[in-house]
């Protein structure tokens, strides 16, 4: 066979047909097996000719039903999550258009790893239209259920993407567990003409993620216009966004604090005062908290660094005209989309996700000095919104949005317009009438060592000369807080996500813990408890003393390594710490010209006129528009060590790659059969 076709290899069974793209492939056909064949490698789907990628018109006012945005008095219940979310290992998809029954005209089987912990029946929706997977009596394993699928567009979104395959000249394409590169798979595809065969004769097809993930990123999916959005063009609009050093920009544009914590006080709708908001939130570091036991000590710097140095009005409220909230960056991150709890259901509890993931604007806190300038500050603000958009076709409409401005220029005149239009969409005061004041805040988190002070170093591992002198301290850690609104109104502190109180590590309770729930820290399912053997176990807020491999989450006597790491890099403290800094081992050939390792935090807080850093555990050895990935020893083994490749904006990008088919009618149903969730916050 020519080295100008598309390879397929000899038969193994009937249920799927595939070909492996050789590394000089032709568009012919590809050298017909004499019968079907099971693949194991992987493929990516192509965005919809059909797609409409122009973002909606903007609006700088959201206006919701009447009835959309009621306050009962209490805290709204948050939504739940499925703490036993079915985990798919392989789809079926079996041709039944002959047999005209009117339940479908295929059907799916799918295999569930974590099968002997689900029910009977397993509910999944496209687009409202539920289906319900019941359990094969003959394989535990196996859950079917008839479904409606369109064949023919099927057939047409394989052809189009063997043809993108071809045109990139790709050969594989980047596999994650969670957040960890693990390999690389060739790409594949069904051959039309055994999809033909397969629906005449009803052969089943087996269906991976190799085979409808897409292949590299579509034109235009550059992570700095769709992703991480730090350019200066956009976080120094003056349109949009201002800054108190100089007096630069529009307090009143669309993407300043002002504007963001005005929207979310919603003031029309809960008679809360935006300036009043905003202190009561701030005066909350004034005060000692205890959460789950646990005590959280009040940092009463706020008031010399950020409190007294704010203007006032006449009547002695916050000037928010006047914020020190400097804009660092606009963050896409479609990939924390998530289903509500429902029988074990997926695709939405009755088929409505709880959102299209959040989108989140990072600030950093300006030092105001005595001498009347200003300066940055080790201390970080992120407004965390889940975005109010559920059901399939919505929520990859508006990913199509994201991947529209990678047709646009930065620093155009039409840019900012475009992404303005996308973050009013969970920006707006009152666009999602089921949270408390109608606000899409999922959480704002903190993240600073300002508060204490500076003078003694933090312990560093002295890896290569890209890890930068670190920010030093004195009385205190680097620490992160969390701030969720409640039914009062205001915006109040709760539970790091994820993070253990920093007093269990090295413990035999850690151990229990981590060795008590391999399987679900190893599937990415587990859920970090308020308690563990009857002891309080998840943090208030969430100290880092140190960015050391040796600061990690550790014990004597954990059995499962890999456990361990997953656990840890899971926590707040260790993600922005130990478990994704780079350190040295191996070392990294990183390009020259690289930004230093960035400290404790993923996203840099910056002077005026310059831009943002990004750790390398966001772009590897890459950069923000060409990300790559990084090798990081595990940070406790010695002296020989696993070694572990991160590059999460690379995976980000592979997942909004994976939204580009558009339509809800036969590849996206089995991309969203074997979606998982990412449970990690960060």
């Amino acid at each position: 066979m020519s080295n100008d076709h598309l390879a397929c290899r000899s038969p193994r069974s009937v249920l799927s047909a595939l070909c492996v793209l050789a590394l000089s492939c032709g568009l012919s056909a590809c050298d017909p097996p004499s019968t079907a064949e099971v693949a194991d490698k992987a493929d990516a789907s192509p965005a919809s000719a059909e797609a409409d990628i122009s973002p909606p018109a903007s609006t700088r006012a959201f206006v919701p039903p009447a009835s959309s945005v009621a306050f009962s008095g209490k805290e709204a219940a948050p939504p739940e999550v499925d703490e036993n979310p079915p985990l798919a290992s392989e789809v079926e998809l079996t041709p039944r258009e002959r047999e005209g029954n009117p339940e479908g005209n295929a059907e799916l089987a799918v295999r569930y790893e974590n099968a002997e912990t689900l029910g009977d029946a397993v509910e999944f929706v496209i687009d409202k239209r539920e289906y319900l997977l019941k359990r094969d009596s003959k394989d535990p394993k196996k859950f079917v259920s008839l479904i409606d699928f369109d064949f023919d567009l099927f057939a047409e979104e394989q052809e189009n993407r063997r043809r993108q395959i071809v045109e990139a000249k790709a050969t594989k394409f980047p596999v994650f567990d969670g957040r960890e590169l693990i390999r690389e798979e060739a790409f594949e595809f069904i051959d039309p003409r055994f999809l033909q065969e397969a629906r005449e004769k009803s052969l089943p097809i087996s269906i991976r993620q190799s085979l409808i993930a897409l292949p590299p990123p579509p034109p235009g999916l550059d992570p700095a216009r769709t992703l991480m959005i730090t350019d200066l063009s956009v976080v120094q609009d003056p349109t949009r966004t201002f800054d108190i050093c100089g007096n630069v920009g529009d307090p009143d544009g669309a993407w300043t604090f002002k504007t963001l914590m005005t929207a979310m006080a919603n003031q029309s709708a809960t008679n809360v005062d935006p300036a009043d908001f905003v202190e009561n939130w701030l005066q909350s570091w004034n005060t000692t908290h205890t959460i789950n036991t646990f005590p959280v000590p009040k940092r009463t710097n706020i008031n010399s660094l950020v409190l007294n140095p704010w203007p006032r009005d006449a009547n002695g409220k916050l000037d928010l005209n006047q914020s020190p909230m400097r804009l660092l960056a606009i963050a896409n991150r479609v990939d924390l989309r998530s289903t509500l709890t429902g029988s074990s259901g997926y695709g939405g509890s009755s088929g409505i996700p709880i959102n299209a993931g959040e989108g989140r604007f990072v600030f950093g806190v300006v030092n105001r000095n005595s001498n009347g300038g200003c300066s940055k500050m080790e201390f970080t603000v992120i407004l965390e919104y889940g975005v109010p958009i559920n059901q399939c076709t919505a929520i990859r409409s508006y990913a199509s949005q994201w991947l529209g401005l990678g047709n646009i220029a930065l620093g155009s005149a039409a840019f900012n317009p475009a992404l303005q239009a996308i973050t009013d969409q969970f920006t707006l005061a009152g666009v999602d009438g089921t949270k408390p004041n109608g606000s899409a805040i999922n959480q704002i988190r903190t993240n600073e060592i300002a508060l204490v002070g500076y003078g003694l170093p933090i312990d560093l591992d002295p890896a290569a000369e890209l890890l930068r002198p670190a920010a030093t301290q004195r009385g205190g850690p680097w620490e992160l807080r969390e701030f969720k609104l409640q039914s009062d109104h205001q915006l109040h502190i709760v539970s790091t996500q994820n993070t253990p109180h920093h007093s269990l590590n090295n413990t035999a309770l850690l151990a229990s813990y981590i060795n008590g729930n391999t399987p679900a820290i190893l599937n990415g399912t587990n859920l970090f408890p308020v308690t563990w053997a009857s002891q309080p176990f998840l943090t208030g807020s969430t100290f880092n003393f140190s960015v050391a491999d040796s600061w990690v989450w550790k014990a004597p006597g954990i059995i499962n390594t890999q456990a361990r790491h997953k656990f840890s890099l899971n926590t707040c403290n260790a993600c922005h710490g130990g478990e994704t800094r780079y350190n040295g081992k191996p070392v990294v050939a990183f390009p020259a010209g690289s930004t230093p390792e960035t400290n404790f935090v993923h996203i840099t807080p910056r002077d005026f006129n310059v831009q943002s850093d990004l750790s390398k555990f966001l772009t590897g050895t890459g950069t923000l528009s060409a990300p790559s990935t990084f090798l990081k020893g595990d940070p406790i083994m010695t002296p020989s060590y696993t070694t572990r490749s991160f590059g999460d904006v690379l995976r980000r990008q592979t997942d909004l790659a994976s939204l580009s088919v558009q339509r809800c009618k036969s590849t996206v149903i089995l991309q969203e059969a074997l979606f998982r969730s990412l449970r990690d916050v960060h």
